[in-house]
């Protein structure tokens, strides 16, 4: 009887052990199925975030289009400006309405903010969708009059910056941790509505070109033949 028993309990204790020996493998195994089920998520977010990446800073054109003086200017001091943003990829891409700040040189380092805002009537979506294209944005831009700025390279001319920030996100739309924020500076040459078309003439030689609004960076020659 004594060995009987002794079987029994060493034959219990086995059972437990394997119980236990069973249960550890089992914690075990959800822990390391966990860990590459984390480990694959990470990885799928991390590729998302590659990809609009790219999308952002690649595909993504910001561009100011054009700057046009509003027929109430001399009263008011609004130009009109044209935000555009082009989508150079072969996907579409998903972003939400730029936010732009705009700033006025007024000494060798220093820089004014000025107004700038939606042009009233424009329709504003939380996300927009741009394939292969372009979208418009109208900002209005105010600028008080006769506003001191530094010349910079081009006699008479403002030297404007535009600050443009927005979000680029997946077609699912907004995710934690998966949104991109894009920011631009753009430069451009503005030119001041209170001096005359007339008076820059006899300053800047434009040849048969009419006197204009704006002139981006890009378009950048040398203006140092003055007259």
């Amino acid at each position: 009887m004594k060995n009987r028993a002794d079987i029994l309990a060493v034959l219990k204790s086995r059972k437990m052990v394997v119980a236990i020996a069973a249960i550890i493998i089992t914690v075990l195994l959800a822990d390391m199925f966990v860990g590459r089920w984390q480990e694959a998520i990470i990885k799928e977010k991390e590729a998302a975030i590659k990809r609009l990446e790219a999308q952002a800073f690649r595909m993504l054109s910001v561009d100011i289009r054009d700057i046009t003086e509003t027929i109430d200017i001399s009263q008011t001091g609004r130009y009109e400006a044209i935000v555009r943003i082009d989508n150079v990829g072969e996907e579409p891409a998903y972003l939400t309405q730029p936010s732009v700040k705009a700033y006025i040189q007024t000494g060798a380092i220093s820089w004014t903010q000025v107004p700038i805002a939606e042009k009233p009537g424009e329709k504003q979506e939380q996300v927009y969708k741009v394939a292969e294209g372009t979208l418009l944005f109208r900002k209005i831009l105010t600028v008080p009059r006769r506003l001191p700025y530094n010349k910079y390279l081009i006699p008479k001319y403002m030297h404007v910056r535009f600050y443009i920030t927005m979000d680029v996100l997946p077609e699912s739309g907004f995710k934690e941790g998966e949104v991109v924020e894009r920011k631009s500076d753009i430069y451009v040459y503005l030119k001041p509505y209170w001096i005359s078309a007339k008076e820059i003439a006899k300053t800047i030689a434009f040849g048969e070109t009419k006197i204009p609004v704006y002139m981006p960076i890009s378009a950048f020659r040398n203006w140092n033949d003055v007259k």
